[in-house]
């Protein structure tokens, strides 16, 4: 008797997030049926919009992944963004001292996944050590790194010229290739799908994954399975920013070439939104960033040419992960009263 209820209860939550999406669109001045198929022919129908999908989809992959492993075993990691800018930063840095050709590509992009797993390490140790809450020193993080970026590239690392903010480039052999002529698809695609592996086999196929699992669902349970709940959420923690901080060197070593502010682009959050959507099963990441790199590169393209603002972009993708999350509900609850009755 309960289930009709829940389930009503979140088709109410959904309908009033529709109609606040449409209402923000219409307060924006523009026509939401227009709005759609101008957001999905931009989108899917032109190359310049597809290939700006599928390279976001690259860094939104590999971050969307750390955030399901680490929420996997229920360590919220905000810092994603951070540990993106930390595995960035440490490349660059290192990238001067690296011998040419694809050797030096693999340490570039090595030196990144480390500097990323320190940066969230510094917040697993936090965690681990004195029960700090992560959400918060993750997020505090996040300030950090970006200030440390924004000296850098003002300060030690800027170009020769010190006018422009930024890193002189990187050697053009630390570069990823680009896949298909023509375009700016490039290697990182194949680390993505690698990625999508490794972390996949680690999940479901391993005694630490199976550790993660454990103390997601239960800490006392893992504690009496002679599991150490914190060690395990500090290692979560700089796993999760290796993968952000590899999403970092891919993104220096691919389309950019060079350490700035902003090359980071908000990837953290959005890779939240990927994990959930993806119900944290690294198989499904890939599908759920293409869908939000979608969405991204259609609404972008409108806001860019005025249609509608920038703003509209991050209420959609809330109302998208609220949606997301009433419908895992009313799933959720369904089935315990089901099995309840």
């Amino acid at each position: 008797m309960i289930a009709p209820y829940i389930r009503l209860y979140a088709l109410g939550a959904i309908v009033f997030l529709v109609l606040l999406v449409v209402l923000s669109i219409v307060l924006a001045g523009a026509n939401p049926v227009s709005l759609v198929w101008d957001v999905l022919q931009r989108a899917l129908f032109t190359r310049a919009g597809l290939i700006e999908a599928l390279l976001r989809t690259i860094p939104l992959t590999i971050t969307g992944l750390g955030i399901a492993l680490a929420f996997r075993a229920r360590v919220f990691n905000i810092g994603m963004d951070g540990q993106l800018i930390a595995g960035g930063v440490a490349a660059v840095a290192l990238a001067p001292l690296l011998p040419a050709g694809p050797v030096g590509l693999l340490l570039f992009l090595v030196a990144g996944l480390l500097g990323g797993a320190f940066w969230g390490g510094i917040a697993g140790e936090i965690k681990a050590r004195f029960g700090g809450n992560e959400i918060i020193t993750t997020i505090m993080l996040n300030y950090v790194a970006a200030q440390i970026l924004s000296w850098l590239v003002r300060g030690p690392m800027q170009e020769a010229m010190g006018i422009i903010p930024r890193s002189g480039p990187i050697d053009a052999s630390l570069r990823l290739p680009v896949l298909f002529q023509g375009t700016r698809i490039h290697a990182g695609i194949l680390i993505a799908a690698v990625a999508v592996i490794g972390v996949t086999v680690l999940m479901k196929r391993t005694r630490f994954g199976f550790k993660l699992s454990v103390v997601g669902a239960s800490e006392h349970a893992a504690q009496y399975a002679g599991i150490r709940p914190g060690a395990i959420a500090s290692a979560a923690l700089a796993l999760s920013g290796a993968l952000a901080g590899l999403a970092g060197a891919v993104e220096i070593a691919g389309p950019y070439g060079r350490l700035q502010e902003g090359f980071a682009a908000d990837f953290g959050i959005g890779a939240i939104a990927v994990a959930l959507l993806a119900r944290l099963n690294p198989l499904f990441v890939p599908v759920s960033a293409f869908g939000f790199s979608l969405l991204y590169s259609g609404l972008g393209s409108v806001a860019r040419k005025g249609m509608v603002p920038f703003p509209l972009l991050n209420i959609v993708e809330a109302a998208i992960i609220l949606i997301f999350l009433a419908a895992s509900v009313v799933a959720a609850r369904s089935k315990g009263v089901e099995a309840d009755g």
